[in-house]
């Protein structure tokens, strides 16, 4: 004959796990929308961490470029790709470095110096500026650039 307590105690054990089912399945579904509400909230943090470090970069590079004076922007400046290969190779700088002094891509410092393309008027000032740097200053200010990176 089997034992009365053995199966007393089985039957014991189903009851409780068929009555708490029901609870358990409404833990697991919250647990999984728990789970899916962290995901995409790190997801979030990611994405606005690799925002801010893009646009702390930019303010970086905005903050160490060549400081233009408020009055040098209305005065028309000539440059033609003659001058500016000129005044880059009067300062001893490579083109990589010259681009990086002036705010803009190797690119198009390669385009202006071919003639390609000129200078957008907003630059232009930044040409003046420098125009009045000797070479230990622009190295200064280059290496003020390439610190802040």
């Amino acid at each position: 004959m089997p034992n009365i307590g053995a199966i007393l105690k089985s039957e014991i054990v189903r009851l409780a796990r068929r009555a708490s089912r029901p609870e358990l399945s409404s833990l697991k579904k919250e647990l999984i929308e728990l789970r899916q509400r962290v995901s995409a909230q790190r997801k979030t943090i990611h994405a606005l961490e690799r925002d801010n470090a893009r646009l702390v970069a930019d303010l970086n590079a905005r903050s160490s470029r060549v400081a233009v004076p408020a009055a040098e922007g209305k005065v028309k400046i000539r440059l033609s790709p003659k001058l500016i290969r000129a005044q880059r190779k009067r300062l001893g700088l490579s083109q990589r470095e010259f681009a990086l002094l002036l705010g803009v891509s190797i690119n198009t410092l390669v385009l202006w110096e071919s003639g390609k393309t000129a200078p957008r008027e907003k630059t232009r000032p930044i040409f003046a500026s420098i125009r009045k740097l000797g070479r230990r200053e622009a190295n200064a200010k280059l290496a003020a650039i390439t610190a802040s990176k």
